[in-house]
This record gives structure tokens, C-alpha cells and sequence, in this order.
């Protein structure tokens, strides 16, 4: 046959080039599918906590502000002192990503995670802020309500390396009324104590998505003065900021007034990019594909 023996149309070969580097980002879990085998960057932020509602018998209290999540993350679009190392994957592989939530009022924030090849990048939840809450340690530390000027709660805990977190200002005696402000992801910043409503840490810029974000900042304290003022109002996520594990801020009040929740977390996975080789799809005829060989240019 003048065709070599296959019957088919003509067929080229399709150029080969470079796939650009893409980033791929979850606002809810899911799973990660690898384009190549690569070292890949990664953002993970967990979940914020929320702020206190810091209720009392008779007089207003100052609520703190709930910590941010904590703020893990890779590359060059990360500032140094909290840059991890990029991570590998295999092209075709499937990864499962967990995308934490804010806590409720005086709620830890939940856990973000990126799995890969039998290994994780954790971030933690930020602390809950709430008067008897034993869990306002975390990714970072909520800060500490005005009732008997309670301290704030730890960040970076469990410890990671660089820290993923900061701690929670402490509060201002009962007579100041004045919660201590949420601890902010990463290096960030710790909160500020009272006397005035404490400042939540002010969180880390990234731009691994292209335009530069603040992530995991921590939520402000609630103040009050004798005439029960508000100061800080509830809101989710310390600047409003949806899906950047923000803390929530605190609130003054008695009984049903509560504090703001945190806002969800967020998973970023930025591949670098990587060859893509010549291709030749349809029927060929062996005459061409000889040829192709002998030239080299067959793949």
C-alpha cells in the first residue's frame, strides 16, 4: 500500500511547549489533582476563631477578640520568616484538601489540611474566645477577656516550623471593661491588652494567587465604659474577609449578646510550570512515522 500498510488521514505533529505555572485555590474541601511531578507551593490557612460575647450578672464587659488560624505557606510569594518549603506531588495524582471553618462565638476555629504523598501541612484552628474557654490556644491564641484581666491564649500551638501563629493580648481589669485583641497567623503580630478594645494581630500578606491578600488576622476586643457603650462589633472574620481565617471580633454585653464568628480558611496549591512534549494523535502511516524517527522527532 503507498501508505505504508495504514489506511488514515494525514496527521501532524502537534508542538510541544510549557505549560504556565498555575495557582489552584479551595474555599471548601476537596482534592487536588497534580498536572506534573514538581515541588508545589502551598497556602493553608485555618479556620479563625470567634470573638467573646463575655456575658455578666450586672455590668458590661469587654469580650476579646477571637485568634486567627494558623497561616502555613511555601515560595517566594511568601514573606521569609514564615516560608516553609515547597512540597513534592506526582502529575496525575489526586491529593485531598480540607478547608477549615470559622469557629462560632467563643468557638476554635477548625483545621485546614493539604495531604500529599503520605504526609501533611496542618494549620489550626484559632482560639475561641470565651471566659471559661479552655480552648483559646491555637493556630493562633484568642485574646484574654476584661473579667479579672484573664491573659490571652497561646499561638502556634500544637508548635509548628516557621510558627504558624501568635498569641492573644490580655485584658484590661473589670473597671476598664476592655477585651484583649486575637492573636494574626504566622509572625503577623500578637494581640494588643486593653485598656481601649485591644487590636487583633495584623495578619500576613501573600500573593501566591497573583494579587497581593492579608490572611489570618486576629479579631479586636470589645469595649465598653460604665454606660455600656459598644465598641468592637461581632462580625465574621476580624476585617470581614471571607475565606482568610480571620478571628472574630468581640462584642460587650450581658446574656444574649455574642461575639462575631471567624471566617473559614482558605487551601492554595501553585504549581510551578513544567514541559509539555510533542504530541501525535489520529492514524498515521508508517512512512511518516519512519520518518519522524529517523529524524528524531517521534515521541
Amino acid at each position: 500500500m503507498a501508505n505504508g500498510g495504514i489506511i488514515g488521514p494525514v496527521n501532524t505533529v502537534n508542538a510541544g511547549g510549557c505549560a504556565p505555572a498555575s495557582a489552584t485555590s479551595f474555599t471548601s474541601s476537596g482534592t487536588f489533582t497534580a498536572a506534573a511531578t514538581a515541588s508545589v507551593d502551598y497556602l493553608v490557612v485555618a479556620g479563625g476563631g470567634g470573638g467573646d460575647y463575655a456575658s455578666a450578672p450586672a455590668t458590661y464587659h469587654g469580650g476579646a477578640g477571637g485568634g486567627a488560624g494558623g497561616y502555613r505557606s511555601s515560595g517566594p510569594t511568601t514573606p521569609s520568616p514564615t516560608r516553609g518549603s515547597a512540597v513534592p506531588v506526582v502529575g496525575g495524582s489526586s491529593y485531598t484538601i480540607t478547608v477549615g471553618g470559622g469557629g462560632a462565638a467563643g468557638v476554635k476555629g477548625v483545621n485546614s489540611v493539604f495531604n500529599y504523598n503520605g504526609s501533611t501541612i496542618t494549620s489550626t484552628g484559632g482560639g475561641g474566645a470565651n471566659e471559661p474557654n479552655p480552648n483559646k490556644d491555637g493556630g493562633s491564641g484568642s485574646g484574654g477577656n476584661s473579667n479579672d484581666s484573664k491573659s490571652g491564649g497561646s499561638g502556634n500551638t500544637p508548635p509548628t516550623s516557621p510558627g504558624q501563629g501568635s498569641a492573644g493580648g490580655s485584658g484590661s481589669d473589670p473597671a476598664l471593661n476592655s477585651g484583649g485583641g486575637g492573636g494574626a497567623g504566622g509572625t503577623g503580630g500578637a494581640g494588643s491588652p486593653g485598656p481601649t478594645g485591644g487590636a487583633g494581630g495584623a495578619g500576613v500578606a501573600n500573593t501566591i494567587t497573583g494579587s497581593p491578600v492579608t490572611y489570618s488576622k486576629g479579631g479586636g476586643g470589645g469595649h465598653a465604659g460604665n454606660t455600656g457603650a459598644v465598641g468592637a462589633p461581632g462580625v465574621a472574620g476580624a476585617a470581614g474577609g471571607s475565606n482568610t481565617g480571620n478571628g472574630g471580633n468581640g462584642v460587650i454585653g450581658q446574656s444574649a449578646v455574642v461575639g462575631g464568628a471567624g471566617g473559614p480558611g482558605i487551601v492554595v496549591i501553585k504549581e510551578p510550570a513544567y514541559p509539555r512534549p510533542n504530541t501525535a494523535p489520529g492514524v498515521w502511516s508508517m512512512n511518516t512515522v519512519y520518518g519522524f524517527v529517523k529524524d528524531g522527532n517521534w515521541v
